[in-house]
C-alpha cells in the first residue's frame, strides 16, 4: 500500500476543511469557472480543484477528467503540493518515482504533466489544491507559478463565499450565477471572468482590489460570482481602473489566451 505523506498539522488541516462544510455540498459554480480560466492561461486539457480530507481526494470542480469527482487519497498528487506554501511542479511523472507507477499516471487519464497551487485558508493550512495536468511532459516557470498561486487564492475566495451563502451571512447579491461561457473569447467589455484573471496575474486577493478601487469587497464578490451587470457601472470601471493602474491591460489581440496584458506580456 502506498504511503500518504501527512503535513504535521494534520488534525488541524481536517478541521478546518470540515468547518468550511463544503466537501458534501453542492460545489460553487465559481471553482468551475476558476478551472476553466486555469485552462485557458496554461493551455492544459485538464485543470481541477481538489480537497483532502481523511480518506479520499475530492474535486468540486474540474475540466478535462469526465465525470470524475473523487478518488483515494492515497493517489492524490496533491499530498505533496499540501506540504508547504510553494506550487508542486512535476515536469515528467514517467520520472518522478512518487508518481511513476500511479494509477492515473500509467491509466487514463495518463498524467505526464502537474503543477498544484495548495488552497492555504490561514497560515499553515492547506487543505487542497488547484492544478493543472498534462498528457505530455512539460516545464512551468517562474511566472506560471505566480500565476496558479493567484487563481489557487481565488478559489479560497470562492470557498469562503460558499460558506457564507450556506450558513446564509453573505450579505447583497441574489442574482443566480450566469452560465459557463464556452471559450473565454474576451471583447472590451470588461467581464467577470477578466477580472478574475486580472487578480490573477497580479497575485491580489478580493481585499486588495476593494482597497485599490475603493469600492466594497462584497461588491468584487458580487462581480465575480453573479457578472458585472448585477452592480453599478461605475463600480465596474473603478475595479477595471484600479487593475489598469497596476498594470493590466484589456484586449483581445491575436495570440492572446484570455484577453489580458500585464507589463509587455501576453497572458
Amino acid at each position: 500500500m502506498t504511503t500518504i505523506p501527512m503535513p504535521a498539522n494534520e488534525i488541524e488541516r481536517l478541521r478546518a476543511l470540515y468547518r468550511l462544510d463544503i466537501v458534501d455540498n453542492k460545489p460553487s459554480a465559481g471553482f468551475e469557472r476558476v478551472c476553466r480560466v486555469a485552462q485557458k492561461m496554461f493551455s492544459v486539457p485538464m485543470a481541477l480543484v481538489t480537497l483532502l480530507d481523511a480518506d479520499c481526494q475530492w474535486l468540486p470542480a474540474s475540466i478535462g477528467v469526465g465525470d470524475l469527482t473523487k478518488t483515494s487519497r492515497e493517489h492524490a498528487f496533491c499530498n505533496y503540493t499540501i506540504l508547504d506554501d510553494g506550487v508542486l511542479v512535476v515536469p515528467d511523472a514517467h520520472a518522478d518515482e512518487r508518481f511513476s507507477s500511479n494509477p492515473y499516471v500509467t491509466g487514463a487519464p495518463f498524467i505526464r504533466f502537474y503543477a498544484g497551487a495548495p488552497l492555504v485558508t490561514q497560515p499553515g493550512i492547506r487543505i487542497g489544491s488547484l492544478c493543472v495536468l498534462d498528457t505530455v511532459p512539460r516545464e512551468f516557470d517562474a511566472t506560471q507559478r505566480a500565476t496558479l498561486e493567484g487563481l489557487a487564492r481565488l478559489v479560497v475566495d470562492e470557498m469562503w463565499i460558499h460558506h457564507l451563502e450556506l450558513s446564509g451571512k453573505l450579505d447583497g447579491g441574489t442574482a443566480p450565477v450566469p452560465p459557463l461561457r464556452a471559450e473565454l473569447d474576451f471583447d472590451m467589455a470588461l467581464t467577470s471572468e477578466q477580472i478574475r484573471g486580472a487578480r490573477a496575474l497580479l497575485n491580489w486577493s478580493v481585499r486588495e482590489l476593494a482597497e485599490a478601487s475603493g469600492i466594497s469587497s462584497s461588491t468584487i464578490k458580487r462581480i465575480e460570482m453573479n457578472g458585472i451587470d448585477t452592480v453599478r457601472t461605475d463600480s465596474v470601471e473603478a475595479a477595471r481602473r484600479a487593475l489598469e493602474d497596476a498594470g493590466v491591460q484589456f484586449s483581445s489581440p491575436a495570440g492572446s489566451k484570455v484577453g489580458l496584458r500585464q507589463q509587455g506580456r501576453l497572458a
